[in-house]
């Protein structure tokens, strides 16, 4: 199969676009830093730690565990004992929103700010719940 200038053509009109459609979602997300993780196990919130403050704690959840370190203002799992190690391997996070989640072990970590005018925690869409009646 044989590469035509017009192939060439559509491939480099489509990754201009898609680097293009990359950078224009990039700047629409909030860069806003956060300074509180919150961490919820099973949909409980089961700890609120500032992110000002260097710390390391062990969560665990039915003899497993995630070992959870802050620095320099950044959240982030050191250790975990699930097979996938898909919350070690995310990079650490600390603007507003930006999550962590440990599916094996119902671990989920989220950047919150407490510096809006209501001095409270942003809504975050994960613990909306739909009406169970019909609304028809």
């Amino acid at each position: 199969m044989k590469i035509k200038k017009g192939d060439i053509y559509v491939i480099g009109f489509l990754l201009i676009f898609s680097l293009a459609f990359a950078f224009a979602i990039s700047n629409m997300t909030s860069r806003e830093k956060g300074n509180v993780l919150v961490i919820e196990q099973d949909s409980k919130v089961i700890k609120e730690v500032p992110l000002d403050k260097d710390d390391e704690f062990r969560i665990e959840y039915g003899g497993h565990f995630n070992i959870v370190k802050i620095k320099d203002g950044k959240a982030y799992v050191s250790d975990a004992d699930c097979n996938d190690q898909i919350c070690v391997h995310m990079a650490p996070i600390h603007d507003v929103g930006e999550t962590i989640i440990c599916l094996p072990h119902r671990l989920f970590m989220e950047v919150y700010s407490t510096d809006d005018a209501n001095n409270s925690r942003a809504v975050s869409y994960t613990h909306l719940t739909l009406p169970t009646s019909d609304l028809v």
